[in-house]
């Protein structure tokens, strides 16, 4: 089992939680990449910025221990060990940029199309997936996803090829929904600091469907039997 799907079998079940959550920052899935911000809509985006996923535990108990993304560039997360005040929202972001139901719709894709196939401990495919949900987010509706044009635009060393795959994948992906997201919003309003924490999203598995279930149980079972039958 990779580290992800790991992470994201820990997380499954809270995708619908309304309780808030006190979030700690326990480490970065991996090294943190420098991300150079060329455009974006988003007011007072810094020039530069890191990207990686962040490892993250609910310390009220309720969410576990998760994977969470960025979906906040204009402010940062909080230091490694501190803790963070958060409330799930169906309705993100009411504190800071928030997205449409178009980039709602493209994060949706990003993930379903790219995430069970990321490494989050590579540097590179982490950078590059979190720039591909910067672009989802931030793009105008009516324009195609990239990393070169449009009202965000961002370049990273070893990552922006990656970002604009995952991207392609995503605007190509027609398939059903593979993951459920959960929209995670600090506590603040649009003023607070920079340095107050960032709103997040992650996710959990799309459970199997009773009957699929059955039926991956009847394979497996069948599998079995005619191994028994080899062996004999």
């Amino acid at each position: 089992m990779n580290k992800l799907f790991a992470a994201a079998v820990i997380a499954a079940g809270f995708a619908t939680t309304s309780d808030a959550a006190v979030l700690k920052l326990d480490s970065y899935t991996s090294s943190i990449q420098s991300v150079s911000v060329n455009s974006s809509p988003v007011a007072n985006t810094p020039g530069t910025v890191g990207a990686t996923g962040f490892n993250l535990t609910d310390t009220t108990g309720d969410m576990g221990s998760f994977v969470g993304w960025c979906l906040d560039i204009a402010h940062y997360l909080m230091n490694k060990g501190s803790s963070q005040n958060y409330t799930p929202t169906n309705d993100p972001f009411s504190n800071s940029f928030g997205l449409t139901d178009v980039g709602r719709d493209r994060v949706q894709s990003v993930f379903d199309a790219n995430y069970g196939r990321i490494d989050t401990s590579n540097g590179d495919q982490a950078a590059a997936f979190q720039m591909a949900l910067w672009e989802a987010a931030y793009e105008d509706d009516n324009a195609t996803l990239s990393m070169s044009s449009g009202l965000f635009k961002a370049t990273s060393t070893g990552s922006t090829t990656l970002a604009n795959r995952y991207l392609m994948a995503a605007s190509a992906y027609s398939g059903d929904a593979v993951w459920n997201l959960s929209f995670l919003e600090v506590d603040g309003d649009a003023d607070r600091g920079r340095y107050t924490g960032q709103n997040l999203v992650t996710v959990s598995p799309v459970p199997v469907p009773a009957a699929g279930l059955l039926l991956v149980t009847s394979l497996f079972g069948m599998g079995a039997i005619a191994r028994r039958r080899r062996k004999a």
